[in-house]
């Protein structure tokens, strides 16, 4: 990937995926730990487990609560300010799937009316909806420095096979036309990846071969890292995940980027695996986003190196954790 001042770069930092945790020191903190790009995330239409979580608001401009949307461009803005790249994501769990659980799928679809998941390959006139919050949010960033890309959905169609694998390429293609030719974003990239919820073996999938979207298109998988089997299985399966990765940047000759990685602090308390996997990645030249810097949580065996103090909702920074981020991002 090439910055605008025509020097290459690899985007490595981290996410801000909880939703009102972000704090506004926080963009500065990850700047000074060496991070250069920071995944903020919008969640719209979904069950998301806590109230005041979704963001969709279908009367309001854009299908955005109001609120909800100047805290999101706020959180950009922090970023931006730090001298940050910023990849903003609209999310949505009905979307996305809407079967993850029966607590979902009754969610997403209180008629019952859809089986197969209520989502926005089911339920054309949601797909609509979202098209239009995607053009109206395009249309307040396209002028915005530092937009590293746009991620338009991640993880779709967790468990559905292949013949799933065409509709979500042209659903994203679908979105990416809309925010080009009505919102009239002709430059910010797009970040993708393939269907069974960015499932990273099957990265290659994802390719898109129109010529209209050469040089535009940034491929995605999730890495997080397993650890219930031996240490030498554990990292034979890192790097046989991010080998795919790494096979299709060589093979399509694209760039990648991998929007989730991590794991667990309790299934990791040596860090050994955190440092395997920033190890690994930095060694293919592959850029990432830890999961993730704050979470809503006062356990510390969670993804996040920042979490809450019990007793008074104070931070907790998971000091070792944040020690081997800025390894690896200052590298």
């Amino acid at each position: 990937m090439i910055a605008p001042d025509g020097n290459s770069i690899i985007l490595r930092g981290i996410n801000e995926g909880t939703w009102g945790k972000m704090r506004s020191d926080d963009a500065p903190t990850i700047a000074a730990q060496g991070g250069n790009v920071v995944r903020v995330l919008i969640r719209w239409w979904g069950l998301y487990g806590g109230a005041d979580v979704e963001s969709r608001a279908d009367t309001a401009p854009g299908h955005f609560d109001p609120a909800h949307l100047a805290q999101f461009l706020r959180e950009i803005q922090w970023c931006i300010d730090a001298g940050l790249w910023v990849i903003p994501v609209i999310d949505s769990n009905c979307g996305q799937n809407g079967v993850q659980d029966a607590s979902m799928a009754q969610y997403c679809d209180p008629s019952g009316t859809y089986p197969g998941g209520r989502n926005f390959w089911t339920d054309l006139t949601q797909r609509q909806l979202f098209k239009e919050a995607w053009i109206y949010l395009a249309g307040i960033l396209k002028d915005y420095p530092k937009i590293a890309f746009y991620e338009l959905l991640p993880e779709p169609l967790a468990g559905r096979v292949s013949t799933y694998g065409d509709d979500v390429s042209a659903f994203y293609q679908e979105l990416m036309a809309a925010i080009e030719d009505v919102a009239g974003d002709k430059k910010t990239p797009f970040l993708v990846g393939p269907r069974d919820a960015y499932n990273i073996n099957l990265c290659d999938e994802a390719y898109i071969a129109a010529s209209r979207w050469a040089n535009r298109v940034v491929y995605t998988g999730n890495l997080f890292i397993r650890t219930g089997k031996s240490q030498a299985e554990n990292i034979a399966n890192i790097e046989t995940r991010l080998g795919a990765l790494a096979t299709m940047k060589t093979s399509r000759n694209v760039p990648v980027f991998i929007q989730q990685f991590g794991v667990r602090t309790g299934d990791d308390p040596s860090g050994f695996y955190l440092d395997a996997g920033l190890s690994r990645m930095n060694a293919a030249g592959i850029g990432y986003t830890g999961w993730q810097w704050r979470q809503n949580t006062s356990s510390p065996d969670e993804y996040a190196v920042i979490v809450e103090d019990p007793a008074t909702g104070a931070d907790v920074v998971k000091q070792d954790v944040l020690a081997t981020y800025s390894k690896y991002w200052k590298a």
